[in-house]
């Protein structure tokens, strides 16, 4: 018997947490020991705060080193990690500190350079809540995606990576509960990186109609 997919959302109560970096070296030693809700608030969350507003996506530890250090190297190797490969913060975390050990072995120099502004990090409280959507079936769940909040977009296809499956959780309901390996696997495959949040939702819903729309193939008696 197929387990229904009940939707969830979340909120996310933003929060200074009194540390800031003026330069590289405090920049790489606040990586290395902020809280993991940290990191993903500076690159994750990041996503669904630009994304609304149709910015290019980048996290918030590469715009301040381009923008506050002009060091566009550093900038753009930040950018440059891909998340959707990024199934735990650690690995996240880890990506950073070698990316940033790294620049320094190449350039020392911008470790001396101080910001004007410098970064201030924030941690964030979520509130994680079930929804009334459930989706027993492919096509309960493409007719709840066209309407659902994009918080429950994000919550089920950005933040599970992290802090659930280790994969976007509606690849994970069809290929386990619905015996769907192909959608799954084209789901699993979206870039996050080049869609906004609606963007996404497009797409999510026309991955789901092109497969609904293939004729069933009936067993003969």
């Amino acid at each position: 018997m197929t387990t229904v997919f009940q939707f969830s959302s979340s909120a996310s109560l933003e929060q200074l947490t009194g540390q800031k970096a003026f330069n590289l070296v405090e920049l790489l030693d606040m990586v290395k020991t902020c809280s993991d809700s940290s990191i993903f608030y500076h690159t994750f969350s990041a996503f669904l705060k630009m994304r609304e507003a149709q910015i290019p996506f980048n996290s918030d530890f590469a715009i301040w080193v381009a923008q506050q250090l002009n060091e566009a190297g550093l900038a753009e190797r930040l950018r440059a990690i891909d998340l959707t490969e990024q199934i735990t913060i650690q690995s996240l975390r880890s990506n950073l500190i070698r990316i940033i050990e790294s620049y320094k072995e190449e350039r020392p120099k911008a470790f001396t350079k101080t910001a004007d502004e410098p970064f201030y990090l924030y941690d964030v409280m979520r509130m994680v809540y079930l929804t009334d959507k459930f989706a027993y079936d492919l096509g309960s769940l493409r007719d709840i995606l066209e309407g659902i909040s994009i918080y429950s977009i994000y919550y089920h296809f950005i933040e599970a990576r992290i802090y659930a499956r280790q994969s976007d959780d509606l690849s994970f309901w069809i290929e386990g509960e619905l015996k769907l390996p192909e959608p799954a696997k084209r789901i699993r495959r979206i870039d996050i990186t080049v869609y906004t949040i609606e963007g996404l939702r497009s797409k999510l819903v026309e991955v789901l109609n092109e497969h609904l729309s293939k004729p069933t193939t009936v067993s003969p008696h």
